[in-house]
């Protein structure tokens, strides 16, 4: 009789804590849930402002993991906490523990949460994405994978780069708007400048009519005239405004081809013949020695 009167007082306590742990379990299954509906909407939000774009899909998904793995671990540690204090144990020490060691890590491992948060900016803001062609400390190279850790580049060699988000400290993106390209035409001194810009002007009016390269083109070329003045040579430059990426330097190209062809045509000289002197040494170093007799 005795044993059962210690007993019930025992069960209804074990059956309390029960009772508590399982409403802290309910609240921090209710409280990811909401909060996993806020990151999928935030989902929705970043695709729809970028239309939809495979780039934008890409973004979103990498942010939604990065927030729902951040609340899984923060409302997980939480319910722990929460159901380690109903059991009666002190979790003070645990805490304190658990600053001391968030601590350290924070100490030894600045780096990795530096390129960590950097590659969440980078996310968030858009900077650039797998596939754009972006130049990084003078280099350009083209993002093949992109992690919140850690940029994978592509040069024009074909070498990999594998840099940490963190160095990330100045980044051109090569593919974002559009691209201008200056295009210029070497032309000999004493040829007639403005029959050349006359020239010049004409092959710009073709391409810009051009079916096949005015959709690719988000402005007429231009011809600004004679930029630079050297002792036996002129340089004239022409500007294409195009789409970024390989479009702005296929119209480059091809305006180049263009104006060569024109300025043949039209017998214009693109740049003068140099007498290059050539000193005795030189002569004496090229010539072989002779055969003994």
């Amino acid at each position: 009789m005795i044993l059962i009167k210690r007993l019930i007082p025992e069960s209804q306590k074990l059956a309390d804590m029960c009772v508590r742990i399982g409403i802290g379990l309910a609240a921090g299954f209710l409280v990811q849930r909401v909060l996993f509906l806020i990151v999928r909407r935030l989902q929705v939000w970043i695709q729809r402002a970028g239309h939809g774009h495979e780039r934008a899909r890409q973004r979103a998904r990498t942010i939604g993991q990065i927030f729902r793995n951040l609340v899984t671990v923060l409302v997980g540690g939480s319910v722990v906490v929460y159901a380690l204090g109903v059991l009666g144990w002190d979790v003070r020490p645990l805490l304190a523990g658990a600053g001391i060691l968030g601590v350290a890590l924070g100490f030894g491992a600045q780096t990795l949460v530096r390129d960590v948060i950097a590659g969440v900016f980078i996310f968030a803001e858009d900077q650039f994405g797998v596939g754009d062609l972006i130049e990084v400390n003078g280099k350009a190279a083209t993002v093949e994978a992109l992690t919140v850790r850690c940029t994978t580049l592509r040069d024009f060699n074909g070498f990999v780069h594998y840099v940490p988000n963190g160095e990330l400290k100045t980044v051109v993106n090569r593919s974002r708007g559009w691209n201008r390209l200056a295009v210029d035409v070497p032309l000999a001194a004493d040829e007639d400048v403005d029959r050349a810009l006359e020239l010049c002007r004409g092959v710009a009016a073709a391409m810009n009519a051009d079916p096949a390269w005015k959709a690719r083109l988000l402005d007429d070329i231009q011809v600004w005239g004679v930029e630079l003045m050297g002792g036996q040579e002129l340089q004239l430059r022409m500007v294409v405004r195009a789409e970024p990426g390989s479009a702005a330097h296929d119209a480059a190209r091809e305006l180049r081809r263009r104006v060569q062809r024109s300025l043949v045509q039209a017998g214009l000289r693109t740049s003068v013949p140099r007498e290059i002197g050539i000193s005795a040494m030189d002569v004496a170093r090229d010539v072989p020695p002779a055969r003994a007799s």
